[in-house]
């Protein structure tokens, strides 16, 4: 068989090219013709050795001098791969790429980095079969995922070293996807020497450059040197780091314990000098430095990341995993390598036995198995051709659960029950952060309990809507699966964050009801030298807890948990004070209520008898009370009381005797002489009224909806002060007389308030729930009598109007200090327009804090579709019954 690696450079010192000459090399040695085709020769003499049986091609030489029309070239950028992709690449790489892949004679091309893929199945020869092997594991790392991405659709087949990635790029490709495999990097062949484990050095190896952290790794040390005495730290490599590296050894007094050698030919003979490799890299693909000290009988210590170190190590098998960052983690783990010697024996002797399944030879025999049946899948067709016969990858399907009935703060409970329960039976260290001011509640327990918590939590009785997900970070994706699955599979590694939370998504593929507001997260945090837990990342309380710290208990999501003191007082942030809700409503299909209102228009003239001002439609109930009551229940259960204030009506399915809702007859609040009213500006006049009201109350028309699990914090400040959205219409000109009444309303509350204070409102507010305190609207009720009780006699809507708690109260509370602007997102749903359904599919992707149901007179959709397709929204978007529900 033909086989030719495409690299960068043949002759560079990287892991990544010496793992296809270490292939190259073994396939030579089994009978097969293999090649290196290098884009450039980029030094003298190759890094590693190249078996004489393997043909070495180079595009470009660029260790002599180029001439002025290459030179020329080569200062070019490159239209094959752009910059953002790899910026070692030209247009003179460009040109010698064409010309060496249009020509190439192979059987099989393998690429290496997804730059030399785009390059591959743009260029080479229809028959060639193209095989992609991926070395990296991040998108943040140097050239990026992209071109694999697009271009990997094209290959024949995609190899990944590790089943996380390889999970990761089949998620992403869906239909798309290759035959994707899994092969890790092999080992160099030749003798390796034996470690004698008695050197009493700490060896690693690498380039000297910031993603491989090797600061954080002398720092971890030197917290350890002096529990250490004659271990030294041996770095080896090149790279711009080292005057860093350098200043911080002398910082911590170690410049005659750690030692920077520079780069070497010889790594084996290195690692049979070393009793313990280090490895602290931000994100690794596939560490070829781990594998050969294990090869060594060297035991080694990580940190962990999604990919590479954790498919290396099995931690106390051959070696230790610490929580990606963590330098109290490193610490303590060199100190018992370094301090225990039979353990470090025991974890030696591991690291030789695992390293024996990287042998060369075995892995070019599977990647002939793979080679092979490439060719035959395709059949000599074309390329194309042959991926568009070939199988498709299934489409991943969200396994089915049953959420019927639960609502968010039920399943904020579950999820935290669940932590706590497991947490309580693997430790007798561990904490609950409660979710101060809208935070994520939090379950602390100290690392060395991660895999007995992971175990628990494989075998518990988990509710089929709770699913597990390791978070995005360290240079990886983030992964989602069932609770005893993933819990089974995290077990390999030492991330030090994982949460426990519903399925953000329906089995169909909408949005849950479930899927915001309602995570639980386990942080499991390292033991330092000095027996503190070190936290894995930013806290606000403090980054060290010494065990025991939990002294105290308090109630988070209805259940009682142990905690800080200080965590369980409120911060300054938060809002403790008593919130209710108003909501205003009228039964317009009720005939004494109808008839009232034709007696009373028939005294009107003017503005009222516009049907913007007294229409029917105005009044038209579609059932939206009952969703708008129900989204209060579903994602604002801090709500005191709701007082539902109606002219003296009452829905049929409402349970008048629930303690949290109280209806409010228009008499209680009202004088007797502006009764009956229509007029939902005259309403607002009095809502500060309303008997047992709490300070500060959320004002919400029935047509309002809330989308997602909200705080009191979005409505108002820890000190009181209520949240005003400001909408991006304007309030406009005085002089149009034929302007809604809603703006001449606006423009009222201008004229008074620049009397008042000299200032003028520009903008309309948003149409969503208002905020409010009772206290200031006494004192507007105060300062503009006239207008206030002149709008309150106002049966229907009249160009005279102030509307109070729509618009002049927010802008009467930036002018005196009780309001701030704020932000929310916000749906405003126009149901008369044509694309009504359009509009509420994308609502039901839950994206927004508010929904407005906004009616108008006329409507596009006939009346039976109108009433069905909102009937079907709202049971859909809020389709828990709220406990007052008959």
């Amino acid at each position: 068989m033909r086989i030719t690696f495409l690299v960068q450079s043949a002759h560079k010192l990287g892991g990544t090219e010496r793992s296809a000459i270490t292939q190259a090399n073994a396939l030579a040695a089994s009978g097969h013709d293999a090649r290196l085709l290098s884009v450039v020769k980029a030094a003298a003499e190759p890094a590693f050795d190249i078996d004489p049986r393997v043909t070495v091609e180079h595009l470009v030489d660029l260790t002599g001098e180029l001439s002025p029309s290459d030179r020329a070239l080569h200062e070019r950028a490159s239209v094959l791969v752009p910059p953002r992709w790899d910026k070692q690449f030209s247009a003179l790489t460009d040109v010698a790429l064409e010309r060496g892949l249009r020509a190439v004679q192979t059987d099989v091309l393998v690429t290496v980095t997804p730059a030399l893929l785009a390059c591959a199945v743009q260029l080479s020869p229809d028959p060639v079969v193209v095989v992609h092997q991926e070395h990296r594991s991040s998108s943040q790392r140097t050239s990026g995922m992209e071109p694999l991405l697009v271009h990997a659709p094209r290959a024949d087949v995609v190899s990944l070293l590790t089943p996380s990635i390889a999970d990761w790029l089949r998620g992403e490709l869906g239909a798309l996807a290759p035959e994707i495999v899994v092969v890790p990097n092999p080992l160099p062949q030749g003798p390796t020497p034996r470690s004698l484990l008695d050197s009493r050095t700490i060896v690693t190896a690498g380039r000297l450059v910031m993603e491989k952290q090797f600061t954080k790794l002398v720092e971890a040390f030197g917290e350890v040197a002096d529990q250490l005495p004659g271990w030294r730290l041996r770095i080896l490599g090149q790279g711009h780091q080292r005057p860093h590296l350098v200043r911080e050894t002398r910082k911590r007094g170690l410049w005659d314990r750690v030692e920077l050698p520079g780069s070497t030919t010889d790594m084996p003979s290195e690692w049979a000098r070393a009793s313990i490799c280090a490895l602290t890299s931000r994100a690794e693909g596939f560490p070829l430095g781990l594998q050969e000290a294990m090869a060594a009988g060297v035991p080694c210590v990580s940190f962990d990341c999604a990919s590479g170190p954790r498919e290396i190590i099995h931690h106390e098998v051959d070696g230790l995993l610490v929580a990606p960052e963590s330098i109290a983690g490193m610490a303590a783990a060199l100190l018992r390598l370094g301090s225990d010697d039979a353990l470090r024996r025991r974890l030696g002797a591991g690291a030789l036995a695992t390293s024996r399944q990287w042998d060369a030879d075995t892995i070019a025999q599977d990647w002939v198995a793979i080679f092979e049946r490439a060719l035959a899948a395709r059949g000599g067709r074309p390329r194309l051709a042959a991926r568009a016969a070939a199988a498709s990858a299934p489409i991943p399907v969200l396994p089915s659960y049953d959420a019927t009935g639960v609502t968010p703060a039920e399943a904020r409970r579950a999820a935290l029950d669940l932590a706590t329960s497991t947490a309580r039976r693997v430790s007798d260290t561990w904490l609950v952060v409660p979710p101060h001011g809208g935070d994520v509640t939090t379950v602390v327990l100290p690392m060395a309990a991660r895999t007995a918590f992971l175990e628990q939590l494989a075998g518990a009785d988990v509710p089929s809507y709770l699913s597990l997900r390791d978070p995005a970070a360290h240079g990886w994706h983030e992964r989602r699966g069932p609770v005893a699955e993933l819990a089974t599979d995290l077990q390999r590694g030492r991330t030090p964050v994982l949460a426990l939370e519903p399925w953000p998504r329906t089995p169909d593929g909408n949005a849950s009801l479930l899927g915001q507001g309602c995570t639980v997260e386990v942080e499991f945090w390292e033991e330092s030298v000095a027996g503190d837990l070190v936290a894995p990342r930013r806290t606000r309380w403090s980054q060290r807890l010494p065990r025991g710290a939990a002294t105290v208990t308090t109630t988070v999501h209805g259940l009682d948990v142990p905690t800080l003191p200080l965590l369980a007082a409120p911060t300054v942030g938060e809002v403790t004070f008593p919130v209710d809700a108003v909501v205003t409503w009228v039964d317009g299909e009720d005939p004494a209520w109808d008839a009232a209102r034709r007696d009373r228009l028939a005294e009107v003239t003017g503005t009222a008898v516009r049907r913007e001002s007294s229409g029917r439609a105005r009044f038209v109930s579609r059932d939206e009370l009952r969703h708008c009551l129900r989204s209060i229940h579903l994602f604002a259960p801090w709500v005191r009381r709701i007082h539902l204030v109606t002219a003296g009506q009452v829905p049929a399915w409402l349970d008048v005797e629930h303690p949290q809702v109280r209806v409010v007859d228009h008499r209680e609040i009202l004088p007797a002489d502006a009764l009956p009213t229509f007029n939902s500006h005259a309403i607002e006049t009095a809502l500060h009224r309303v008997p047992d009201l709490a300070e500060h109350f959320v004002y919400l028309n029935d047509d309002f909806l809330l989308g997602r699990p909200l705080g009191p914090e979005r409505f108002f400040s820890a000190a009181g002060l209520t949240q005003v959205w400001v909408a991006p219409g304007t309030v406009g000109l005085d002089d149009d007389p034929d302007a809604p009444p809603y703006r001449q309303a606006a423009r009222t509350n201008r004229r008074l308030l620049a009397e008042a204070f000299g200032a003028v409102v520009t903008h309309d507010l948003a149409h969503a729930p208002y905020a409010h305190r009772r206290s200031v609207l006494e004192e507007i009720e105060q300062r503009f009598a006239d207008d206030v009780q002149r709008t309150a006699r106002s049966p229907f809507r009249s160009e005279t109007d102030v509307s109070m708690l729509s618009s002049l109260a927010q802008h009467y509370g930036l002018l005196t200090g009780t309001a701030y602007v704020a932000d929310a997102e916000r749906a405003y749903v126009n149901i008369s327009n044509s694309d009504l359904e359009w509009q509420l599919r994308k609502v039901l992707q839950r994206e927004q804090d508010f929904v407005c149901l906004a009616d108008h007179h006329d409507h596009a959709l006939g009346a039976e579709r109108l009433d069905r397709t909102l009937t079907a929204f709202m049971g859909e978007y809020v389709p828990v019954p709220a406990p007052w529900e008959h």
